[in-house]
């Protein structure tokens, strides 16, 4: 019978996922509330699938252009600069030094020194890896190569794609500062495009995604792992500058589409999920 893959609980709710090269099917834990895909990957598959065309190639998985102008790229400086506005708890730690976790190529942490911080880009794939060094960023393969203390730990989707990620979120426990803060950003199981989809939901896409979580599975994950959450939320990004950038513009079906996203996200339902945690 099959068990959750991270708690070992019973699993229910079983359906097939969208895939590239085998039928997965998604459950999720009775016990825990987490949403997994099973077979799980191997760490063979995994090293194969994040390869050099995952960033770089137009495959349907990953990113066609990563390193170049690419949406990714932009968006994860965007994430830096947008960071503070929904975890101001960041420029509150006394140590200015950040682990960012799934760095790709490293235009995140790249961000985050040019704002004075010491910066690590922690990234599996090793094309990506080298692209980030060759940026002049320290890198590590896994946050277990980390050494040292870090203020910030940042992983911006990166818990669906790992095959235990309460590894590493111990892992991350670990080099966290006493008075350091974990920011998280996933997609969101209760999300309204999950529930209104189903199957057909854009996040289903393993062997690239693997895990799911909702805010109350998230949080139980961080108190087994040594975390308390102090701020949680589900938005839909942009949705609320979207919507007036629309109205100004004249734009009024899709200023009400992004409006009701901002009022989806505000109660629970949004896309993503974002979360600071302490360490305990």
């Amino acid at each position: 019978m099959d068990a959750c893959p991270l708690c070992q609980g019973d699993v229910r709710k079983t359906r097939l996922a969208k895939t590239s090269d085998r039928p997965y099917r998604v459950v999720r834990c009775r016990r825990c509330g987490t949403a997994s895909v099973l077979p799980r990957p191997t760490e063979q598959d995994l090293a194969d699938f994040y390869g050099a065309s995952y960033f770089s190639a137009d495959t349907g998985f990953g990113y066609g252009d990563y390193d170049g102008a690419s949406w990714a790229g932009v968006q994860a400086v965007r994430a830096w600069d947008e960071l503070q506005m929904w975890a101001p708890e960041v420029s509150d730690v006394p140590l200015r030094r950040i682990l960012d976790v799934g760095a790709a190529t490293g235009e995140f942490a790249l961000r985050a020194e040019q704002d004075g911080w010491d910066a690590v880009a922690c990234e599996v794939g090793d094309t990506a890896r080298a692209t980030a060094e060759s940026k002049g960023l320290a890198t590590v393969t896994t946050i277990a190569d980390a050494s040292g203390s870090f203020g910030v730990i940042s992983m911006y989707h990166v818990l669906e794609h790992l095959i235990d990620p309460l590894a590493a979120l111990v892992d991350a426990r670990r080099v966290v500062d006493s008075d350091g803060v974990l920011v998280i950003e996933i997609p969101q199981w209760n999300s309204a495009g999950r529930i209104v989809r189903g199957s057909d939901w854009a996040q289903f896409r393993p062997p690239e995604h693997i895990n799911f979580f909702s805010k109350r599975s998230l949080a139980g994950a961080l108190r087994h792992t040594g975390w308390e959450v102090v701020r949680s939320s589900t938005p839909y990004p942009h949705s609320a500058e979207l919507a007036l950038d629309t109205v100004r513009k004249g734009r009024v079906r899709e200023a009400a589409a992004h409006a009701g996203r901002f009022v989806l996200g505000s109660a629970g339902l949004g896309g993503y999920l974002r979360t600071v945690a302490r360490p305990v």
